[in-house]
């Protein structure tokens, strides 16, 4: 890959890290709903496979086993628009579905990167792993500075 093409996706994830911002927000006051302080070794678990790993499924994979094996991550968020949708679940949906669609929309509208050649999916299947990476960052700040701060007021 150019050194120019590499620039354009990486101003691409940053631009939509800005709009997501206010979605790990809301997930991030839900982990610190769900999981309280006593429980951040989990998140920064999470956000350390993010950032190691290559490949999306290990995200994804962490977070399954998580929901599957602690309750508190199947745990509601009263604020949320579906209250009974726990963290974790309410997490993968978000990564597997919103994120897919916004590599989607800017590898097809904006980096001209089609999806038939393996080559194509690979960058895509890159690109979704980034904009992973910037969301569980966000996230992981907005709970620990929900856990840090025992703010009393958590939006969705």
């Amino acid at each position: 890959m150019k050194t120019g093409d590499e620039m354009k996706i990486i101003r691409e994830v940053s631009n939509q890290a800005e709009y997501f911002y206010a979605d790990a927000v809301k997930l991030g006051n839900h982990a610190a709903h769900a999981l309280k302080a006593s429980h951040r070794s989990q998140m920064t678990s999470l956000e350390t496979i993010a950032e190691s790993t290559l490949k999306t499924s290990d995200v994804l994979d962490y977070v399954k086993k998580q929901t599957a094996r602690f309750p508190y991550w199947r745990q509601g968020f009263p604020q949320h628009s579906k209250p009974d949708e726990g963290f974790g679940e309410r997490l993968k949906n978000y990564l597997e579905g919103e994120l897919a669609k916004r590599r989607d929309s800017i590898c097809s509208t904006r980096l001209g990167i089609g999806d038939k050649t393996e080559a194509d999916q690979q960058e895509r299947r890159r690109i979704h792993l980034l904009l992973m990476r910037q969301f569980i960052r966000q996230m992981v700040v907005q709970y620990e500075y929900e856990v840090s701060t025992g703010s009393k007021k958590r939006e969705s």
